[in-house]
């Protein structure tokens, strides 16, 4: 009798038949929902696919890439509602007061809860996969997808899901309000990258060389696994991610014990059910809109006075926010001492980062520690390449890093005297030091005096590496060629095609001998825009240059075989060229016609007509619109108008006349 009891009083701890009943009632539809989406998602998709006749070129890069947006939002959607229902009964006092008036443990109702919402993730999961591999043993598909796609696709789905459930049920333990939960679930899921980003963005107002755009260019979706689903067919299965998503997956769901054997049954319908959790979320709410509103700011009008504008505007919003959402209505009683507490720390903080107790502003690696480096406008640049082309993308030789150091330092020194430009201003360098132990050092600045650096940079620029490193026609020979197309630049309708073997390797020559000897400036600024350039190479890849007048040997050599006037821009090809002293008003314009009216409409315009002065202009003329100097092409042949402008020691000498400034 005494082992009978025994018996009983096992299973009335462990399992229990009207919790289950209570579960399946109200979320086994999740389940099936589930069920239906995935079947609509993966076997209908393949069945229609089978049975299309025209059928062949059909690929897939791996199971997630069909109906990838379906998939997707069930991967995020389930989770999160299972957890939801499953927990309700903690945000409804009847419902709570049923399920703890039964014979069983809070730790067992757990287990219940637990281990049904991962039955209704996985047995989807398990019966598509099912389907899937019934498909594939009776019909030959294996370009389609493989029996490892199938298990690969299940067990990332189900470890991505699980997560997002973990997380979900931590929250349920932490809220008394259902709607909250799953708020709180996608923003705790996206905080870690939104914090970094804001972060990132906003530290570089302090630290003069952070480059906030090197480190938000890195992939950063694996930090998070709602963004992680968005790329799900990156993902493999067998990866330091699905591991680390497995472990934490494991301490959310016993964390979610630990709380709900310790929340008290009463606390329904309130925001956060653990007093100390309040202010967390108060100030966490209070610091995101703060930053957002600063980077708002500095990204729409990049003055300091508005970023601390927005700053100030965006912590009180936070601030008022996270009070309305704990206290559950608008109008409530602001505690300013709070507020001015969180401000005094803020500013505590941004004053340690601007004091820079880490020499962060002024470190520069050693020359022994450097294997190799990189000079460029923008980390963007650098990020874009191809993972197997970003070793040409480094300078290597002892003498360019060097002189990258030494360019470093004087940034350095010179900023302590002239402003660096911490803000979005100036002509940007960006600096990349990859160092003998795999780390790497990045640093960005915005230099209001660019001009000073001109030296040092022109030595780096114009080395044989850097120009290889950025030229593609100094790494081919002419034997890779198959032809050379040249297209004249503007409204008019010329171009050439190159094929004669001769005339490929001429042509190569002459490019490769311009570019080798084109200075600092000239690789920085294009004059003289005549036509561009298509290199096709054997292998059906394509390299893109301008012809400017920057490229004396390949323009003497054009004019010898006499294709020059058949693929540039010429004279004859333009009626007239108005020219207008530039306005500050031309930069708030887009349109090249508004522009091209703008300066006909001022008195004193030059108007271009003979054939030599033409040349002349065409010859010194800049693309872009920042010179002192602007002016309208108008074509022969077209109605529309190219906006070019001259600056510096590019402006003709009759325009100087002109305008009496010779």
């Amino acid at each position: 009798m005494k082992w009978g009891i025994s018996v009983m009083s096992s299973r009335i701890t462990w399992f229990n038949r009207e919790l289950i009943i209570y579960i399946f009632r109200s979320t086994g539809w999740i389940g099936f929902l589930y069920l239906v989406g995935l079947i609509f998602a993966l076997p209908l998709e393949m069945l229609a696919i089978i049975l299309n006749g025209n059928n062949e070129y059909v690929e897939f890069e791996n199971l997630f890439s069909c109906q990838q947006m379906i998939q997707f939002v069930l991967v995020i959607v389930i989770p999160v509602l299972l957890a939801i229902f499953l927990f309700r009964f903690l945000q409804m006092k009847q419902a709570s007061d049923f399920i703890h008036s039964l014979p069983i443990t809070r730790r067992s109702i757990y287990a219940h809860m637990i281990g049904t919402g991962i039955g209704f993730m996985g047995l989807p999961i398990l019966l598509t996969g099912s389907i899937l591999i019934l498909f594939h043993s009776a019909i030959d598909i294996e370009r389609l997808y493989t029996i490892t796609d199938i298990w690969s696709w299940m067990g990332t789905t189900f470890i991505l899901e699980a997560l997002i459930f973990s997380v979900a049920v931590l929250l349920g333990m932490v809220t008394g309000l259902s709607a909250f939960q799953g708020v709180l679930t996608y923003i705790f899921l996206t905080l870690p990258v939104g914090l970094f980003v804001l972060f990132a963005a906003n530290v570089k107002f302090l630290i003069a060389g952070f480059s906030a755009d090197y480190y938000l260019s890195a992939n950063m979706n694996g930090i998070s696994p709602l963004l992680a689903a968005t790329e799900m067919e990156k993902i493999t299965f067998f990866s330091i991610n699905t591991l680390i998503y497995s472990i934490l997956t494991f301490l959310f769901l016993i964390g979610s014990l630990f709380l709900y054997e310790r929340r008290k049954l009463e606390h329904v319908s309130q925001a956060f059910v653990y007093p100390k959790i309040k202010p967390v979320f108060k100030f966490g709410l209070t610091l995101c809109m703060m930053l957002f509103a600063g980077l708002y700011f500095s990204e729409t009008t990049g003055e300091p006075g508005w970023i601390f504008f927005g700053y100030t505007v965006g912590s009180l919003l936070g601030y008022y926010l996270g009070e309305i959402v704990l206290q559950k209505t608008w109008r409530i009683r602001v505690n300013l001492k709070g507020y001015v507490a969180f401000i005094a720390a803020v500013i505590v903080l941004a004053l340690i980062i601007k004091i820079d107790p880490l020499q962060y502003k002024t470190k520069i690696p050693d020359e022994k520690m450097i294997s190799q480096t990189y000079i460029g406008d923008s980390p963007l640049f650098f990020e874009d390449d191809d993972t197997s082309n970003k070793a040409s993308n480094y300078l290597k030789e002892k003498e360019n890093i060097e002189a990258i150091r030494l360019l470093h330092q004087e940034i350095i020194d010179k900023g302590k005297k002239v402003s660096i430009g911490e803000w979005n201003d100036g002509q940007s360098v960006f600096l990349m030091y990859e160092l003998k132990n795999g780390k790497r050092l990045a640093r960005e600045y915005h230099l209001q005096n660019y001009d000073s650096y001109m030296p040092l940079l022109a030595k780096i620029y114009e080395s044989n590496e850097y120009k290889k490193m950025v030229n593609q026609v100094l790494n081919v020979s002419a034997q890779d060629v198959s032809k050379i197309k040249v297209t004249a630049s503007g409204q008019v309708d010329k171009s050439i095609t190159i094929t004669d073997r001769q005339q490929l390797e001429a042509a190569v020559k002459a490019l490769s001998e311009d570019l080798n000897n084109q200075s600092f400036a000239q690789m920085t600024s294009s004059f003289g825009d005549y036509a561009s350039i298509e290199i096709l190479l054997n292998d059906n890849k394509t390299i893109y240059m301008n012809w400017d007048s920057s490229y004396p040997q390949f323009s003497e050599w054009m004019v010898s075989t006499g294709q020059s006037e058949q693929a540039r821009l010429m004279a004859d090809d333009i009626s007239y060229i108005l020219v207008a002293k530039s306005d500050s008003k031309i930069y708030h314009t887009n349109s090249e016609s508004e522009l091209a009216q703008q300066i006909e409409q001022q008195p004193n315009r030059l108007k271009i007509k003979t054939a030599s002065e033409i040349e002349t202009a065409i010859d010194n003329a800049q693309i872009d619109w920042s010179g002192e100097y602007s002016a309208a092409f108008y074509y022969k042949e077209s109605r529309d108008v190219d906006i070019k402008s001259f600056s510096g020691e590019h402006v003709p000498d009759f325009i100087l006349d002109h305008f009496n400034e010779k």
